[in-house]
């Protein structure tokens, strides 16, 4: 299940020019939370380390090298939760950005967000850095046959959490 979200301030720095038509963007439904119950735990409240969501993405587009490439950033919207058994003050939580063109990923990076939490307090609401990459475009290729989806990087056990534990 993906979350759509169109891509904001997509145009040309000529106001006289059309604007590129920006890669639709969405929320990977089964990668939109997170869950961290540290190596090998069984998923126990006790024993939680870091809850997490991605609660939007948000970005913008425009025409680069004369018109064949989509300059492109997108920044994560991540709401964190640190549950009992996390130590420290920050918390590293892993997402990825994959661009995909014609349902094939091109391209994907997992990067890492840290969640800093103040004295006393065990939720934050954060924004990633911006990621900015350039998608090829022509004719045969416009913005729009790409596709740019946002989740959580997830192992297979935390996968599997999630598809057991849909959101309400």
């Amino acid at each position: 299940m993906l979350a759509p979200a169109p891509l904001a301030g997509c145009g040309a720095e000529d106001p006289d020019e059309f604007a590129p038509a920006c890669a639709p963007i969405g929320i990977l439904g089964e990668a939109a939370d997170y869950s961290d119950y540290g190596p090998g735990a069984v998923p126990d409240l006790g024993r939680l380390v870091a809850q997490g969501s991605i609660r939007g993405v948000s970005g913008h587009c425009n025409a680069a090298a004369n018109g064949t490439r989509l300059h492109t950033v997108v920044q994560v919207q991540l709401a964190i939760t640190r549950g009992p058994a996390a130590s420290g003050s920050s918390l590293a939580v892993p997402y990825f950005i994959a661009v995909l063109r014609d349902g094939a990923i091109v391209s994907k990076q997992s990067l890492t967000a840290t969640a800093e939490f103040p004295d006393n307090g065990d939720k934050v609401a954060l924004q990633t850095d911006p990621i900015a990459f350039d998608l090829p475009v022509s004719r045969a290729h416009p913005g729009t046959s790409y596709r740019i989806e946002v989740g959580f990087q997830l192992g297979d056990a935390e996968l599997a959490y999630n598809r057991a534990h849909p959101p309400r």
